[in-house]
């Protein structure tokens, strides 16, 4: 193992990887984005599904929009603020 990162309290069942970034929904209704560069957990915390977080998906033209569905039946936007790097 190389790392663990944590933050979770329970089980992820969506990620999307964009670069450096990654994204993880969980079963507790949140959304993580990670910065495989920085030392924390995660860099950002978006909640806002009122189920488990079940799809995730990064924009294809820069790193700040990630599109999130929930067993909610609800699909949300988010800006996440992170830049592309190249």
């Amino acid at each position: 193992m190389v790392r663990s990162m944590r933050g979770h309290t329970h089980r992820v069942g969506a990620c999307a990887w964009s670069n450096s970034l990654v994204a993880s929904g969980s079963k507790d209704k949140s959304i993580l984005v990670r910065d495989v560069r920085c030392p924390g957990d995660f860099t950002q915390q978006l909640v806002g599904h009122r189920q488990e977080v079940c799809g995730l998906r990064w924009s294809y033209h820069d790193e700040n929009m990630l599109a999130s569905g929930g067993n909610d039946n609800k699909l949300m936007i988010w800006q996440t603020g992170h830049e592309k790097y190249n």
